[in-house]
C-alpha cells in the first residue's frame, strides 16, 4: 500500500466518521425537540433556528402570527 492509498482509506474514514457524527447528532435535535414539544414548552416560539410552519392542535381557522405567545379570542358557551 503506498502513500496514495492510505491518503485515500484516511480521507474515506474521516469522511464516514463525520457523517456518522452528523446523523447522530441530528437525532439528538430531533429526540430533544419531541422532548419539549412534549412537554409544552412555550419557549419554543422564542427560538430564533425554529421555523413554525404548521399548528395541528388549534382550532380551525387559526393562523401563525410572528411575534405572539397566543390570542384567545371568544369562547363558545358551555353547555
Amino acid at each position: 500500500m503506498d502513500a496514495v492509498d492510505l491518503a485515500g482509506w484516511l480521507l474515506a474514514v474521516v469522511a464516514i466518521v463525520a457523517l456518522m457524527w452528523m446523523v447522530r447528532a441530528a437525532a439528538k435535535r430531533d429526540q430533544a425537540l419531541d422532548a419539549r414539544l412534549q412537554a409544552g414548552d412555550m419557549s419554543l416560539f422564542d427560538e430564533g433556528n425554529l421555523d413554525i410552519e404548521e399548528v395541528v392542535r388549534a382550532p380551525a381557522g387559526s393562523t401563525i402570527q410572528p411575534g405572539r405567545l397566543m390570542e384567545i379570542g371568544p369562547q363558545p358557551p358551555l353547555r
